[in-house]
């Protein structure tokens, strides 16, 4: 049987189109887009023709968005810049966010979580959909503070509303498109200021633009609503795959089972085993899972995002995560629940 992956959320297959569009690029759109030449002209209007294309999909301007190469340098780009613009006031933030997003806060003198606020809050910032568990949260209502969503797991699988943000970030391989792309919105106006300079993306991040990758990003944004709609209808056959699970092994319990979340993501603990050994057993036999969070995958530490729920540090170490793919068949998940039952 060849091996099966069910780790979407930590990074998803690029889509045909776009890959053709990164090898194109890398043939004929090599130049450098800086450079004044019609060379560097030719590929500056290839990525203003993405940008732009980028923007409609998202409903917003297109000088509004910067591309950078990951949705981590998004994140350190927006809340350090953030920092000296607002001045010494605190921050919140989501608990079971990212480290990519609460490594930048660490600079900040005082950070609380929310749903606390705190006086005179400067930025608020919370995540769209975990990448752990799959959560859907809302963002929260806090005057006078620049709200920043991170949208980096919830794009390309459920509806992204930017009304009621300031600032957001976006993942480009996690939703079809090329490594090396990602995302930074900014609404016009906010007090923010640059931390890498150079003449790139109107002086808001320094560094020769990677055409390749922003090429490929673009060709992925135009399926997004296929693939929300196929991801959308993963729902069904998720809620399946756990209810064989639970009816089965009543040691097994669905984290955020009664939650809103993402169509393709299970976070199941698995009482009393160990879920690092369960990955690599499934790994073995064929299934790519994960412990959590890709960043996070071999480290001795218990995953944050899973004990701010209330877990125990040891049902945190007992957590899988099973994320699907767009295209997942029924077939290939009966496989799955099999070999769980095998090994477990």
């Amino acid at each position: 049987m060849p091996r099966l992956y069910f780790d979407a959320n930590a990074t998803t297959p690029p889509h045909l189109e776009a890959m053709a569009a990164v090898q194109h690029a890398m043939a004929e759109d090599w130049a450098n887009p800086t450079s004044t030449h019609q060379e560097g002209q030719r590929a500056r209007h290839r990525i203003e023709e993405a940008r732009r294309g980028i923007a409609a999909s998202l409903g917003v301007a297109p000088g509004e968005l910067v591309f950078c190469a990951s949705a981590t340098e998004a994140l350190h780009l927006l809340i350090r810049g953030l920092q000296p613009a607002l001045g010494d006031r605190p921050a919140a933030v989501f608990p079971g966010e990212h480290s990519a997003c609460l490594s930048p806060l660490r600079d900040w003198s005082r950070v609380t979580w929310l749903p606390e606020i705190p006086e005179l809050c400067a930025t608020a910032v919370q995540m769209a959909a975990n990448n752990e568990t799959g959560i859907l949260y809302a963002m929260p209502s806090v005057l006078d503070a620049v709200r920043i969503k991170d949208c980096a797991q919830a794009w390309g699988k459920v509806p992204i509303d930017l009304l009621d943000c300031d600032a957001a970030v976006f993942s480009g391989h996690k939703m079809g498109g090329p490594r090396g792309a990602a995302l930074l919105w900014m609404r016009p106006g906010l007090a923010w200021e640059a931390l890498m300079e150079g003449p790139q993306e109107r002086r808001r991040r320094g560094g020769t633009e990677d055409l390749p990758a922003i090429l490929g990003l673009a060709v992925a944004v135009r399926h997004l609503t296929d693939r929300q709609a196929m991801n959308g209808a993963l729902a069904p056959l998720r809620d399946a795959f756990e209810a064989e699970l639970t009816s089965w092994n009543r040691d097994l319990e669905v984290i955020g089972r009664d939650q809103s979340r993402l169509p393709n993501t299970s976070c199941i603990l698995f009482r009393g085993r160990h879920g690092e050994a369960l990955q690599v057993s499934l790994d073995l036999a064929g299934f790519a899972v994960s412990t959590g969070s890709a960043c996070h995958s071999g480290s001795v530490k218990p995953s944050h995002a899973i004990t701010t729920l209330g877990y125990s540090l040891e049902d945190a170490r007992s957590v899988l995560r099973f994320s699907m793919l767009p295209d997942a068949q029924p077939a290939e998940v009966e496989a799955l629940v099999a070999a769980i039952k095998r090994l477990t």
